[in-house]
């Protein structure tokens, strides 16, 4: 009787390991002989907590706030983020449709899907692979696949001519769009992913080079730059935006996450200082970031 309910313990824990962490084999397998060689007691160990656990207050809120990086953007272009808002409005009943609705509804939505911009529906393509309705799997995988020939094509052609000619503005803006949503589109492993996330940080020096006035190409070549690792280069990169754009909010946000990410806490209070004294007017994500950091949370 203990054996089979031993038993029955060792194949839920398994189970429910998988549903609610959803790791890797190995981080499953690791989880697993923890819970099996100390029953009921394994499930108190660390490896189980909450990551928010391990991270302070000031850490946690902090990096949440660093992570819209999209708003500030907006709001130069007088769009603010509506345009996110909308988007969520639309896919959430694409979600449900695929979910509830019979399967001739589900396909006329992936056909309307299709008829956008897929790269935006790319999370709800790869969902849709999966549906039971052979059809509607069928469309996700066509797109899916009809996108990745697209932007190959283009990540191939547009890699020549960049090699050809770099000082040509309208290539490097084009190359780096399309190596973006190339790496967000999940067609990479990790390896490839990141080749390729250092060719786009050469691209974006290459683009800052010739349009010194270009925002993003800044904060995307420093939110790279964080990505892979290289902070001292991201370093580099936020002080020569703050020193082309230093009546730029967005130029002083960057660097003040670069030293966030640095847990370099001095400099960033030093260039939180002067944000404040500079006659600037703030947005509301910068008053929110100023706040939080003046208050030593």
């Amino acid at each position: 009787m203990v054996s089979l309910i031993f038993i029955i313990y060792i194949l839920l824990s398994g189970a429910i390991i998988k549903i609610i962490y959803r790791d890797s084999l190995r981080d499953w397998s690791l989880k697993w002989l923890i819970v099996t060689a100390l029953p009921v007691i394994g499930w108190l160990f660390p490896v189980f907590w909450p990551k928010r656990w391990f991270q302070s207050k000031s850490e946690g809120l902090g990096a949440e706030l660093f992570e819209d990086a999209e708003e500030p953007l907006m709001q130069m272009n007088g769009i603010y983020n509506m345009v996110e808002v909308e988007k969520e409005l639309n896919v959430i009943p694409i979600e449900e449709a695929l979910i509830v609705n019979e399967y001739a509804a589900r396909r006329t939505v992936m056909i309307n899907v299709l008829k956008q911009d897929s790269m935006n529906y790319m999370d709800i393509l790869q969902k849709a692979v999966s549906n039971e309705d052979t059809e509607t799997s069928h469309y996700a995988v066509s797109a899916i696949m009809e996108m990745k020939r697209k932007l190959t094509l283009s990540l191939e052609e547009l890699s020549l001519k960049y090699e050809s000619n770099k000082d040509d503005a309208h290539i490097l803006r084009t190359y780096s769009d399309v190596l973006s949503n190339y790496m967000k589109s999940g067609f990479l492993d990790e390896r490839t992913l990141r080749k390729y996330k250092f060719t786009y940080i050469l691209v974006l020096d290459q683009l800052i080079t010739i349009l010194p006035e270009d925002d993003s190409a800044y904060i995307e070549k420093v939110d790279t730059e964080l990505e892979v690792g290289a902070l001292l280069d991201a370093e580099k990169t936020a002080l020569l935006y703050l020193n082309r754009r230093p009546h730029s909010e967005e130029a002083y946000l960057c660097l003040l996450k670069v030293y966030f990410y640095m847990k370099s806490y001095s400099r960033l209070q030093e260039i939180l200082n002067s944000l404040k004294s500079s006659p600037i007017s703030l947005s509301n994500r910068a008053l929110t970031l100023v706040r939080f950091w003046s208050e030593g949370a």
